[in-house]
């Protein structure tokens, strides 16, 4: 049975702050979401903060999205998952065929609990078991076992970074959203982090990462948009060549 309910319709002035019941959808050739005259304002001064006509992700894009500070593209995040902070208000259409969400931060750290060991916290956030938590340990570079038994303030920032791409794998969910996840690393952490996004991210998958690097762009995306005054736009280019995984 198909499923439908969007925001705008729960909302008796038209309006919603914070979450959006999911629609979900039945055929699996599908967008994995679509957006349609989706908007964004601040429910106090109906200031218009994003503004998006129609946008569908499919099964197995690389869409990276770039846009200088301020220009909406946390706020995109925040629509893809249907959730919005305090004070803001969406209408328009939101029909997404998934129920689970993986998401990587700018930071590593935040993804983690501070205080339980790497291995076990994978395990009980994910529900794996040991063999499928090391195995994912390994698939992103944490090979040494002794990882899985410190605690995340005992990572380095790049240790802790392939943790949370860790997290998101095992999560199986199909989609991955990534908020600026090379900002705080070093070249070459970037340039491994990029390479392990690349491979460990399955086919099945959708993979969104919000960045201000261009090398970003040119190393994951089959698609790239950009943001302006919370307005979005599809970039041409050589990053459009690279064929979906």
């Amino acid at each position: 049975m198909t499923v439908k309910s969007t925001l705008a319709q729960h909302a008796t002035d038209g309006h919603a702050i914070g979450q959006q019941p999911i629609t979900l959808l039945a055929a699996p050739s599908d967008p994995l979401i679509r957006l349609k005259n989706a908007r964004v304002v601040a429910a106090r001064t109906q200031q218009s903060l994003l503004e998006i006509d129609e946008l569908a992700l499919f099964p197995g894009e690389r869409i990276v999205v770039t846009g200088p500070s301020g220009s909406g593209k946390s706020l995109l995040l925040a629509t893809l998952t249907g959730r919005w902070a305090a004070g803001l208000a969406f209408t328009g259409t939101r029909t997404a065929n998934f129920t689970r969400i993986g998401f990587i931060p700018q930071r590593g750290l935040d993804a983690l609990h501070p205080l339980l060991p790497l291995g076990r916290q994978l395990r009980k956030v994910t529900g794996k078991n040991a063999g499928q938590v090391h195995e994912a340990l390994n698939a992103v570079g944490l090979t040494d076992p002794a990882l899985s038994q410190r605690r995340p303030a005992e990572l380095s920032g790049g240790q802790a970074q392939r943790a949370a791409v860790a997290l998101a794998v095992l999560s199986d969910a199909p989609l991955i959203l990534a908020d600026e996840p090379t900002s705080a690393l070093d070249h070459e952490s970037r340039d491994q982090t990029l390479a392990l996004l690349d491979r460990v991210i399955t086919a099945r998958q959708t993979l969104v990462v919000v960045t201000h690097d261009p090398a970003v762009a040119t190393a994951l995306a089959t698609r790239r948009l950009a943001l302006e005054s919370g307005k979005i736009c599809q970039l041409a280019g050589p990053t459009m060549e690279r064929a979906r995984p």
